[in-house]
């Protein structure tokens, strides 16, 4: 009986020491995030236009998969699979609620939706207005409790209108007077902007544009869907574009791209690029939009680039620095100018 009982303890024991760490590994998370390939999105499965023009061809935003706070098991499997990038939080990062991220994501992609939309419809030939306000985006913990919240829209700062000025001008140590917007309420909120232990006095913080439509001679409607970012501005104007022009864009071509775009139709920077690339000649897109801002080591296109040589794939990579540019490539296939598909 005692040896049974030696035994069984041994036993018990070793699984003990099997299994603890691997419950660690498998469950206990750590400030790292990976990034892996992901999906394109059919434009015209979540942007609506009435009465527009069909196309044989199809128009795609390209995303990929983002996991924050990640186990050890999933840090391992990302540092040894050659197409997921596994990185260490920004330090920016211990200052704010994780689920922000999210909301956030979710603000970019309306804001998106929207300057897409202005971009295609314009350039269409068609009217549309709209307002911008500046927004928040972001609060860091550090910004004073019960007072600014994201999405809340700033209408002045300290009673001045010229809020990027007058922002960039406030003191350290200062308590701050916004008139927001929050929702359909304006209101008055105060914040601190108070010395940190590393020296800096920032508010807390990150502002950026937030476009709304007011009216348009187009009738459209956005469907929900679970891709949040700004990323899909540039493919969604195209779309838009195409949707409100009758021409010979007939080669039932898979056109995706990553972007994105303002008001003006300017394309700006995005992240995940090898993970895009990747993604996208899984996919067998025919031509595939990046932004192209620079010659520098760290330009999307840049960086595409050296991805998109590794890889075997028929898909064209076009940079490209505006709305504009990626028009008049496709215009140029249309003449006949370029490949002949």
């Amino acid at each position: 009986m005692k040896r049974t009982f030696h035994q069984s303890r041994k036993l018990l024991i070793g699984f003990l020491l099997l299994f603890i760490p691997l419950m660690v590994i498998s469950f206990y998370k750590i400030d790292y995030s990976f990034t892996a390939p992901g999906f394109n999105d059919e434009i015209n499965y979540f942007i609506v236009i009435e009465d527009g023009y069909d196309s044989n061809s199809t128009f795609m935003t390209t995303s990929v998969i983002v996991m924050d706070r990640i186990t050890i098991t999933q840090y391992l499997l990302g540092k040894i699979e050659s197409n997921v990038t596994v990185e260490e939080f920004p330090e920016i990062y211990k200052d704010l609620d994780l689920d922000d991220l999210n909301t956030m994501g979710y603000l970019m992609k309306d804001d998106s939706l929207a300057t897409s939309l202005i971009v295609g419809v314009e350039n269409a030939g068609f009217n549309i207005t709209y307002e911008t306000y500046l927004t928040i985006y972001m609060t860091l913990d550090f910004l004073t409790s019960d007072s600014l919240e994201l999405g809340d829209k700033i209408l002045e700062v300290n009673g001045s209108t010229d809020l990027e000025t007058t922002i960039d001008e406030l003191e350290c140590g200062s308590t701050v007077e916004f008139k927001i917007l929050r929702g359909t309420e304006e209101m008055i909120v105060h914040a601190d902007k108070n010395i940190q232990d590393d020296g800096s006095c920032p508010m807390g913080i990150y502002l950026y544009d937030f476009t709304e439509i007011l009216d348009s001679d187009i009738e459209y409607s956005f469907i929900d869907n679970n891709t949040g970012g700004p990323s899909g501005g540039l493919m969604q104007a195209l779309y838009v574009y195409y949707e409100l022009t009758e021409s010979d864009f007939e080669f039932g071509l898979r056109v995706a791209g990553t972007g994105t775009i303002d008001p003006l139709g300017n394309v700006g920077p995005i992240g995940g690029v090898r993970q895009k690339i990747i993604t996208a000649s899984l996919n067998n897109i025919d031509v595939f939009f990046i932004p192209h801002l620079s010659d520098d080591a760290d330009d999307n296109y840049i960086e595409a680039l050296e991805v998109y040589n590794t890889l075997d794939t028929d898909m064209e990579l076009v940079g490209v620095s505006s709305f504009l540019e990626a028009l008049e490539y496709l215009q140029a296939l249309e003449g006949g100018e370029l490949n002949d598909w």
